[in-house]
């Protein structure tokens, strides 16, 4: 049986198995994207490869639970999904300060994050824990409030929230990371491996609560876990990199003033 709170060093798919049905609140999966030249991102189709990991997902998930799925914008395409999870948007992350420059395309500035549940209703969106700040002037905006279909009709719940407004499903506000991030784990994570914990934490406070079990499937370097232990939720994470899980395992001590707090674990 595999203990919440601690990163197993091991296969995912081989780990999975280990995972009792209908116990996970939220998977937040940041794997192959199959775009790049190494190893791990070599995958012959990422749509058959996304499928499959959602298959797998889907009875992990209790009901209502979510997934959040990152990848490429075709990463979803062109495979049927909705008999195993329902698709509830999906996400631009928007990066235009990407260097890459398209020669024969437009270059591309975004990732998409797909956000499912199990069933037909989430069993938690915490909106208040995400909100944003307003984009337009206050004073436009209770002016657009006074015309009857929001103060007596049925847009008059999306009145003005001191507390900001729904991020939606373009963010452009948390950047990538870069060489000079202080968060940053070394460069071999940079990008590719290693998200940043403002854009981990906005998934985990969206879709779990304190005290919630939370699978990050492809752990990486740990920022879900991080994440997870800094908001009260119960994690498990995966990673077949050794040297990942070492260095997970040193930021979730570091948390804790430099203690220990978790086992390493290899799966079998």
């Amino acid at each position: 049986m595999l203990e919440r709170n601690t990163i197993y060093c091991g296969d995912a798919f081989d780990l999975l198995r280990k995972v009792e049905d209908e116990t996970v609140d939220l998977i937040v999966c940041d794997g192959p994207y199959g775009v790049t030249p190494n190893d791990w991102d070599k995958i012959p189709s990422i749509q058959d490869f996304n499928l499959d990991l959602i298959k797998r997902f889907a009875p992990k998930l209790k009901d209502g639970g979510a997934l959040y799925l990152f990848g490429k914008p075709d990463c979803i395409d062109f495979v049927d999904y909705r008999p195993f999870l329902t698709l509830r948007s999906k996400i631009v992350w928007y990066q235009p300060s990407r260097l890459a420059q398209g020669r024969l395309n437009y270059t591309n500035n975004y990732d998409v994050i797909s956000y499912f549940i199990k069933g037909r209703r989430p069993r938690c969106y915490n909106l208040d824990a995400i909100r944003v700040a307003q984009l337009v002037e206050l004073e436009h905006r209770l002016r657009c409030e006074r015309v009857p279909s929001v103060t007596n009709g049925q847009y008059g719940k999306t009145k003005f929230n001191e507390s900001g407004k729904n991020p939606g499903d373009v963010w452009g506000d948390i950047k990538q990371l870069t060489y000079k991030s202080k968060e940053l784990v070394s460069r071999e994570a940079l990008n590719t491996i290693q998200k940043p914990e403002k854009l981990i934490e906005r998934i985990v406070l969206a879709s779990s609560s304190p005290g919630d079990f939370v699978l990050d499937p492809f752990s990486g370097v740990g920022t879900c876990p991080v994440v997870c232990r800094k908001n009260g939720r119960d994690f498990m994470g995966f990673e077949l990199e050794p040297q990942f899980v070492a260095a997970a395992e040193q930021r979730l001590a570091d948390l804790d003033g430099g203690q220990k707090v978790i086992e390493f674990s290899y799966g079998s």
